[in-house]
């Protein structure tokens, strides 16, 4: 009995599978039909039919447009990622263009202090000349001071060092602003393309040099308004299809609305190709593929199995019925015998106690006799 209980669910597993497998198959014959040229549709399929194929239209318009906003938040992703690389070319080769505009700032600096400063270019940097005033100013003062200092008496030797050392600091403070001027230098110059005017063996190359990274620059900084362009562009499309906020939350949504779509329409076409199942000849007066075909027979003969299973199991119930009632006739048995057992052994205490009850009797009619003996003496 116990066996047939585990064959038995051992063959509603099989079946639990083969149902699986229908199911599947199913789902794919409805597909395949709606997919014919000339689907099946007489009789009472028409309703079956025109559900399926209005579930398929939908999920084809949903599976369209989160095609389509993929594709939209991929061209803002790439144009995003574009433009942090675009930013990084620029700022990396502005950092170069400082160094050529110090370059170009040094050696105007040189030439102007070396009084062979082109026309062009002094007439462009008036500050130059300032900041040479500037610069003689306090090299003189600071020379003044330690002159002074070295001339002085033991009182005032301190008081003009700590001036000197105050003069030495403030040009050394102007000299390391140098650098920013230098910089700013060069930028007017090249700004107005006044670099090969400079005297310098070096002029030629720089120019080459500073046009070589403003015109990578200038390209990138083109490239990236192109792709800002395309960003609101493709944000407007956004809002065109009503979307304002994630482009990933959204595509997130629908595609759940997606998954819950495939599933209707996978009931639709399931329900569609029993109907078509119940058919007696489905594919009279109709042009159908091999694939169609070869799905259907496989449906048949999951039919086929599963009524194998289905016959097999009940004949495991017949048996696991005739076990338990091979079971139960043998309790009823043993429960014969053992009542047999207690009769005979009921009939036993019973002899015994009719034996005893003779056995008390005669002892009654002794007694009797006794008692009689006795009378006819006293008389």
């Amino acid at each position: 009995m116990g066996r047939q209980r585990s064959q038995i669910e051992v063959v509603e597993r099989q079946i639990a599978v083969v149902d699986h497998d229908m199911e599947v198959l199913l789902a794919e014959l409805g597909m395949h039909v709606l997919s014919l040229r000339q689907p099946v549709v007489g009789g009472d399929l028409s309703d079956a039919y025109q559900a399926l194929a209005k579930e398929k239209l939908l999920l084809d318009n949903l599976t369209a447009r989160i095609s389509h906003l993929q594709q939209l938040g991929r061209s803002l992703q790439d144009a995003n990622s574009h433009i942090n690389t675009l930013k990084q070319r620029i700022a990396s080769h502005e950092q170069d263009l400082r160094i050529v505009h110090g370059r170009i700032g040094v050696i105007a600096w040189e030439e102007a202090s070396s009084e062979v400063l082109s026309e062009e270019i002094a007439g462009l940097l008036p500050m130059i000349g300032q900041r040479k005033e500037k610069v003689a100013s306090l090299k003189a003062r600071q020379e003044q001071v330690i002159s002074r200092s070295d001339g002085s008496g033991t009182l005032l030797r301190l008081p003009m060092k700590l001036r000197a050392f105050l003069v030495s600091r403030r040009l050394e403070k102007y000299a390391r602003g140098h650098e920013e001027f230098f910089i700013e230098t060069g930028k007017a110059i090249a700004d107005a393309s006044a670099i090969r005017h400079l005297a310098s063996n070096s002029a030629v190359a720089l120019d080459e040099e500073y046009h070589a990274i403003a015109d990578r620059i200038a390209a990138w900084r083109e490239e990236m308004s192109l792709m800002h362009s395309r960003i609101t562009r493709d944000k407007s499309k956004l809002e065109e299809v009503g979307v304002a906020g994630s482009v990933e939350r959204k595509i997130q949504e629908l595609e759940q609305t997606h998954r819950d779509k495939v599933r209707d329409v996978s009931q639709s076409a399931v329900a569609y190709a029993k109907r078509i199942c119940a058919l007696e000849n489905p594919w009279k007066s109709v042009e159908v593929n091999a694939e169609t075909l070869r799905c259907y027979d496989q449906i048949r003969r999951h039919e086929r199995i599963r009524k194998q299973l289905e016959k097999r199991i009940g004949e495991l119930h017949i048996e696991s019925n005739i076990g338990e009632l091979v079971f139960l006739i043998e309790q009823d048995e043993e429960r014969i015998r053992h009542i047999r057992q207690m009769i005979e052994q009921h009939n036993r205490q019973i002899e015994d106690i009719q034996r005893s009850i003779g056995s008390n009797r005669e002892k009654i009619g002794e007694y009797k006799r006794s008692l009689a003996s006795s009378l006819e003496r006293e008389d």
